[in-house]
Formats: structure tokens, sequence, C-alpha cells
């Protein structure tokens, strides 16, 4: 071979091997391109997805905190139950002592039937006489400084009276607008969760208002109802999400406010704790020594929600009144010898006990009726003095008068642990449809061949379908989240088994795989196929290969 026929052979081996380089170059820019936008397209649905369920955990607290805030003024309308209970009690001392004193004239009163009769005669009849009608008219005396005081009360209740069913109601509209605020944070939640409100405000923050002409590849497609599903309960838990508009039972939150009574007052008020000492304070100026009306260590009350009789129901309705009960005896004395009497013709003294009670039923319906008794005296204002307004809080508490709340879900927390207990989970769904962007300058596309009369190769990097026809246009990003409840450890004890509900505010948020409960891989395949069938059949398939990304 002649060195003028072998000219020209490097700069074919530079040509194929330059076309090669820029193969490999444009396929590398080209993959690593799309790899960049798929983690960007996953990043977004993960950031979606996390929000929602971050929002889902803080409006469950925030529920969580507003029934508690109900509770609080359940407890505040115990407390003034309590007050008007513990006062309505000293009008029953009252006419107990009364009552004691009008039974104490017994004595003297015989004196005077068997000695008046005969003492113009009899100077024994005339000292019995005499006697007896001293000690009639001072125990008459003590009757009469006790019922000017219980006029003097009478005036003192019929002016309260009104201001106390006031704040009573007070207490009730307040939980009224509670509910209704919860109302409002819960369906705003359900419509960003099922809207992908989430979606559309982090990729406004990320693109900038859509200055950048790419901008146009991103979509946020509808995601069904699997979102709303997870978080709607229903009236009654009627429904299969986490939340119950109106709660199955109200038994668990009568519970809670019965054990954040708190102060001694309200749950268990004493004399020998000295909660009745005003009492013994003011039969003290009332009756004067040497006689006296003492509150016994017996007197005992206390505040509950339920039936009348200290028996909080294990049945329907819960609740159905709020009930301040008093209970306890006086012990009263007269002293005749003191007060300058014959101690010879007439007893000494005499003395006695007699039991008295005190009673307000504040309720929410017939069943009992409302009312606020004393022992010898009740209110006369008629039934409706004491009623808060019946059957707002769901049908376990008709008639009763507990508040409406949003409720967790006790069906589904009945449920076996395949479900998560009813934590709710949700799916966010984001794509690129690479159809609606430019082609960057390395999308090329080319035939290329090495044999003369060969049809030769095809490079297309501006294709958009795969060999058997499939659409590969639009990438497609799932992720699920989940809000969950746990509530850690305080005070040393941990917590870790108490079950999801809206008490406690201890509800967090993470991401989970789709497969995180029995119908997740199910839930999930139904929300790609809405906007992605592709990407619904490719899960189908990975699932049926037996995949371990999808275990279910």
């Amino acid at each position: 071979m002649t060195r003028a026929r072998t000219r020209g052979q490097t700069l074919v081996l530079f040509a194929l091997g330059s076309l090669l380089l820029v193969l490999m170059v444009t396929l590398t820019l080209s993959f690593t391109m799309k790899v960049r936008e798929r983690i960007e397209l996953q990043t977004v649905a993960d950031a979606t997805a996390y929000s929602n369920a971050v929002a889902t955990a803080r409006t469950f607290n925030n529920i969580a905190v507003m029934n508690r805030a109900q509770i609080g003024h359940a407890v505040a309308q115990a407390g003034a139950t309590s007050l008007v209970s513990w006062a309505s009690l000293y009008r029953g001392q009252l006419n107990a002592a009364k009552k004691g004193f009008g039974l104490g004239k017994k004595p003297y009163q015989e004196r005077i039937a068997s000695g008046c009769p005969c003492a113009w005669k009899s100077s024994w009849c005339a000292q019995k006489c005499r006697c007896g009608r001293q000690g009639v008219s001072d125990l008459g005396m003590l009757q009469t400084q006790l019922e000017i005081e219980q006029q003097r009360l009478e005036a003192v209740f019929q002016a309260m009276e009104p201001m106390v069913n006031m704040q009573m109601l007070a207490h009730q509209i307040a939980q009224g607008a509670f509910f209704a605020s919860q109302q409002a944070n819960y369906q705003e939640l359900r419509d960003t969760v099922s809207d992908q409100g989430f979606a559309n405000k982090i990729l406004r923050n990320a693109l900038g208002g859509g200055r950048n002409p790419q901008d146009a590849a991103w979509v946020v497609p509808p995601i069904g109802d699997v979102n709303d599903d997870e978080l709607n309960g229903g009236l009654a838990c009627s429904g299969t999400g986490a939340v119950c508009d109106l709660p199955l039972t109200v038994a668990h939150a009568v519970n809670a406010a019965m054990g954040s009574r708190g102060f001694h007052f309200v749950t268990h008020r004493q004399m020998p704790l000295g909660d009745y000492t005003a009492h013994q304070a003011n039969l003290d100026f009332v009756i004067w020594f040497p006689d006296d009306v003492i509150v016994m260590p017996d007197t005992n009350g206390t505040t509950y929600f339920g039936k009348k009789g200290r028996v909080v129901p294990t049945l329907p309705p819960y609740a159905p009144a709020l009930v301040g009960d008093e209970q306890g005896s006086i012990f009263w004395r007269y002293d005749h010898l003191l007060h300058g009497g014959d101690p010879v013709a007439c007893p000494p003294f005499v003395a006695g006990t007699q039991s008295t009670t005190a009673s307000l039923v504040t309720s929410g319906g017939l069943m009992p009726r409302p009312e606020h008794t004393w022992t010898g005296g009740r209110d006369m204002g008629g039934p409706l003095n004491h009623m808060l307004v019946p059957c707002l809080g769901g049908p376990s508490s008709c008639p009763g008068i507990w508040p409406p709340f949003l409720d967790y879900n006790l069906v589904r927390l009945a449920r076996d642990d395949d479900d998560n207990y009813g934590q709710p989970k949700n799916f966010a769904v984001v794509q690129r449809d690479l159809m609606a962007r430019g082609l960057d300058p390395w999308d090329l596309s080319f035939r290329y061949r090495f044999e003369s009369g060969s049809t030769g190769s095809t490079y297309d990097a501006r294709a958009f379908a795969m060999a058997d026809g499939t659409p590969n246009h639009l990438q497609t990003a799932l992720s699920t989240g989940i809000a969950y409840y746990h509530r850690g450890r305080s005070l040393g004890i941990n917590h870790w088994s108490e079950p999801p509900n809206l008490l406690n505010p201890y509800w967090r948020a993470t991401l989970v795989g789709a497969d995180i409960d029995e119908s997740g891989v199910d839930d999930a395949i139904r929300t790609l196929g809405l906007s992605s069938p592709v990407a619904a059949q490719t899960m189908r398939e990975l699932r049926a290969a037996g995949f371990q990304g999808v275990r279910r």
C-alpha cells in the first residue's frame, strides 16, 4: 500500500469517534436532566404529602384543644352549679333550724297547757305557766330571726338567679362557638387536602409566579376522593373517615369533664375542710349566744354530670343534667336557763338535729326536670329557670346538655391495627408534561448508518413514546403521608399504647409507603388511575410480579 492511498484514515476514525462521543454526551445530559426532573418532581410530591400530613396533625391538635376548651366551659358550669347548690344549703339550714326550734316549743307548750288553767289557785301551776310562755316566746323570737334571714336571702336569690342562668347559657353559647370554629378548620383542611392545595402553593413558591416558560410543564392533577374519605367520618361516625361531625357517644368526653373538675370544692366539698365555714359564720350571726345552730361534720356536697343521685350513667343518655347535690345536718339548741327561765318548772334547754339537703339540677330536657330545691323550700321561678338547650351533642347526649363537638371515629378505632386504628393517610400526585415545555439543545434526533445501502439506525431524544407505542411524556410522582397519634413520655410514664383521640393534642406527621394500611396500595392505584393510567397499570404489574416495594 502506497503512502497516498493511506492518507485520511485517522480522519475517518476521528469522525466516527466524535459521533460516538457526541452521542454519549447527549445521552448523558438527556438522562441526567430526566433524572433531575424526576427528583424535583418527587420532591414536590413528598413536600405536598408531608404538608398534608402536617396540616392534618395541626388541625387535629387544634380540634383537641378546642374540645378541651369545651370541657373547660363545662367545668366552669359545674363550678357555677356548685356555688348555687352550696349557697342553697344555707337556706335549707335556716329552714331546718326553724323547724327544730318549732319542735323545741313542744315541752314548753305542754307546761302552758298544764299550768296556765290552774295558775290562779296554785303557785306551782303559775310557775309552769310563766316559764312555758317564756320558752315559747324565746323560741318564737329565734324562728322570727331565721325567717327574716330567709326573706333576705330570697331577695338575693331572686336578683342573682337570672345572672346565673345567663352565665350557664353563655357557657353553652361559647361551646357552640368552639364547635363552629372546629367545623371551619376541619372543612378548610378537607378542601385543601382533597384539592391538592398545598401542591399548588408549593409550585407557586418554587416557580416564582410562572416567569420561566418551562413552568407550564408542571401539572397538579385531581386525585379523587381518597384523601377526603380518610378524613370524613360523617354524622355520628356513619362514614369511614377519622373525624365525626357529631359524636357517636359523648361518654368519654363526659368522663374527661368529670376527671377535670379538679378543685375539691366542686368534686367533694366537706365541712371538715372548711367549705361550709361561711354557713356557720352566718348562722352564728343570726342566732346569738346562748343559743346555737351548728353545722355538723357530716355535711358535704358534690357536682357531677349525670342524673340526680350521684350516679353516673353507664348507658345513654350521657350528661342529661348537671347536678349540684348537698347533704348534711345541723344541731340546734335553745338554752332556757341562760335566758333567765325557770329550770325547775321547765326544761333548762332543748336541743336536737335536723337533716339538711339542697340540690340544683340544670337539665337539658324533661328527664329529669330542671329543679332547684333545698330543705323546706324550692325555687318558684319555673322549670325554665335552669334549662339548657338539649340534644346538641349527638344521639347519646339527647336529651342532655353536652355540646356538639368533632370526635374521633370510634368505629375505625375499634378495628384491628391493619387499618392503623383509623389514623388518616393522604396521597399527593404531581406530574410534569414534557411535551408542554421546549426541547433542550441536547435532545437530538438523527439517523446514522455504517454501510452503504443500509437503512441505518435512528437516535431520537425528542420522542415521547416507547417502542411499543406507550406514551411516556408524562412524569408522575406519588407520595403518601400520614397523621398519627403519639403522646410519648410524661412524668416517667410511656403513653405509647394510648389510642388515637381528639381530646389530647399529640398528633404528629410523617411520610410513609403507600402500603401503610390494608387498602393503601389499592387506594394509590385508584388515585393514579385518574390522571395517569400508565402509572397505575405499572403499579399493578409491579405488585403482581412480587415487587417488594409494594407488599400488599
